[in-house]
């Protein structure tokens, strides 16, 4: 199987679903057949809304529809701040988050009810490296766990790390193990699945 994939979902046990996208650029669109946006999302929104690009360590948001940040309408490239609410449409609202202090990855959360399809609980805009666990900076947390779990990505492949032993499709995790588009991770506290897009 290829273990170069760049988008894929990460399914956790008792936490939830995330779409991770790891490509520098990202279309926001509606989710409709045939799409071929990035992150299709269920709402009103045009089937292609928005595209946010990782330019130099940021993230900026190009609008292609109905564009708020915080309540202002934007009709040029803006540079995200963590923190900051984007609405497209009239309600589909999303919130850019930028956590982990020594992390490109940035996460956008839902603010409406909206949200992927496939389904998912918030987007991650992938960058080199994925902090999973219970400190409120991570970018997935999660709280019943005791220590972080690090998906980081190596020559366009990803990996997985932590202080705990883990064990990735049945077999004990090295530095060089790969994680393929279908790989169950799991410890003696966690598990979690990938899914290739």
């Amino acid at each position: 199987m290829d273990t170069t994939f760049e988008k894929f979902l990460v399914w956790i046990d008792g936490v939830g679903g995330y779409l991770v996208c790891g490509q520098s650029e990202h279309q926001l669109g509606q989710a409709i057949a045939d799409t071929d946006v990035s992150i299709p999302l269920r709402g009103d929104i045009k089937r292609k809304h928005a595209t946010i690009r990782s330019v130099d360590g940021n993230h900026v948001l190009w609008p292609l529809g109905q564009v708020h940040i915080d309540q202002r309408r934007i009709e040029q490239p803006v540079v995200l701040n963590s923190g900051q609410v984007f609405r497209m449409g009239d309600l589909v609202a999303m919130k850019y988050r930028k956590p982990h202090p020594f992390s490109a990855t940035a996460v956008l959360e839902f603010e409406s009810r909206h949200r992927t399809f496939p389904w998912s609980d918030a987007v991650l805009l992938a960058g080199d490296t994925i902090v999973m666990g219970p400190q409120q900076r991570n970018h997935i947390v999660c709280p019943k766990w005791t220590e972080d779990v690090v998906l980081f990505r190596r020559l366009g492949k990803w990996h997985c790390k932590s202080k705990t032993k883990i064990q990735i499709d049945g077999a004990a995790c090295t530095p060089n193990t790969q994680l393929l588009g279908n790989s169950h991770v799991e410890s003696q506290e966690f598990s979690f699945s990938i899914e290739a897009l």
